[in-house]
């Protein structure tokens, strides 16, 4: 099965490799933050949409009594992801094929992430609606990437089209969730809660 919907960019063997290498080795710090601002919400069951090589599952499968289950399109990346879940010792990671339009758990989770990974999404509203119908009663989505209204215009031709405006998150409304839109630093958090 084709997990990538057309005109998705495509992460195969050498693509997944220079990405596990280079670009997640750099985020390391980053996925350190997106882990502290995750605990806060005191999850036990944390579902990781666009896993890529496994960083901020590992990241978070330290947090205590937490279980992450984790969905990429990509089986080079599942298939790095798993071996340094293995070589780390990781135990509590189930990680799956899947992606923002199928999510083969049969669990409501209490977070629901996604990092640096929305902007490939070709369906976003859709894929939102999706992914809210995942969410335990007091469970929340969050979508984390770079924000485009921070950064300066050498960053914008790098990482434009890797990142969310603000008005881009703004646009987003689903009732019965309350939205929030958080700037912090380059990084723009969008975040729905299941309201009681």
């Amino acid at each position: 099965m084709d997990y990538y919907a057309r005109g998705e960019e495509r992460f195969g063997t050498i693509s997944s490799r220079l990405y596990s290498f280079g670009v997640s080795r750099s985020m390391r710090s980053f996925y350190s933050f997106i882990e502290k601002d995750i605990e806060k919400y005191k999850p036990k069951k944390i579902l990781d949409v666009g896993a890529g090589p496994g960083d901020l599952a590992l990241a978070m499968s330290k947090m205590k009594n937490v279980n992450v289950y984790c969905v990429d399109p990509s089986i080079s990346m599942k298939k790095i992801a798993e071996r340094r879940f293995i070589k780390n010792g990781i135990k509590n990671i189930i990680y799956e094929l899947g992606s923002s339009r199928y999510i083969p758990f049969n669990e409501k989770f209490d977070v629901i992430v996604t990092t640096i990974s929305f902007h490939h999404w070709k369906e976003k509203e859709g894929s939102i609606k999706y992914i809210l119908n995942k969410l335990n009663k007091n469970g929340t989505f969050i979508v984390y990437e770079f924000c485009y209204d921070k950064l300066n215009v050498i960053q914008k031709m790098s990482l434009g089209k890797h990142s969310l405006s603000i008005e881009q998150a703004k646009s987003y409304r689903f009732k019965d969730h309350k939205k929030r839109v958080e700037v912090m630093g380059k990084i723009i958090k969008l975040s729905f809660a299941n309201k009681s």
